[in-house]
């Protein structure tokens, strides 16, 4: 495991090291983190208007719909470390990962908490059913396509 670290209670620690990134634009702030401005801020407003809507088109949210408008602008790294994730692509009964409208993804299969059935709770234990139930829906159903041409 990882030494644990005390997080400061105003993250001002955090900012001097670097861990987090801070501008008051969203086009300043994509340079410090490796991404193209025009794109961030596309993606910013996209997200915001998705807010304004009550209605998350691209990934179906329907909760922490929060706009992203008053500066400072904050970004971190993030990267898996724990035993735990909720919520993600849905997937159908056949283990299928599914598009908002729910058509399929062709050959995009999911297990797990990939798609959790149990949405965004966590219950301890309770994914070991669900890693066995859908790893063999999931792998059966995989296993059954035709090769493509």
């Amino acid at each position: 495991m990882v030494d644990r670290y005390d997080w400061n209670d105003d993250n001002r620690a955090e900012l001097s090291k670097g861990w987090i990134k801070s501008s008051e634009t969203i086009a300043a702030l994509a340079p410090a983190i490796g991404l193209d401005a025009p794109t961030l801020e596309a993606t910013v407003r996209r997200w915001n208007e998705h807010c304004e809507r009550e209605e998350d088109t691209d990934f179906g949210r329907t909760q922490m719909l929060v706009p992203i408008v008053e500066p400072p602008f904050y970004a971190l790294e993030l990267s898996r470390s724990m035993l735990n994730t909720q919520g993600g692509p849905r997937r159908n009964a056949r283990g299928e990962v599914v598009r908002p409208d729910d058509t399929p993804v062709p050959r995009l299969y999911s297990a797990g908490e990939l798609g959790s059935i149990h949405r965004y709770f966590y219950l301890g234990t309770g994914n070991i059913g669900e890693y066995l139930a859908f790893g063999r829906i999931s792998g059966r159903n995989a296993a059954a396509e035709q090769p493509w041409d």
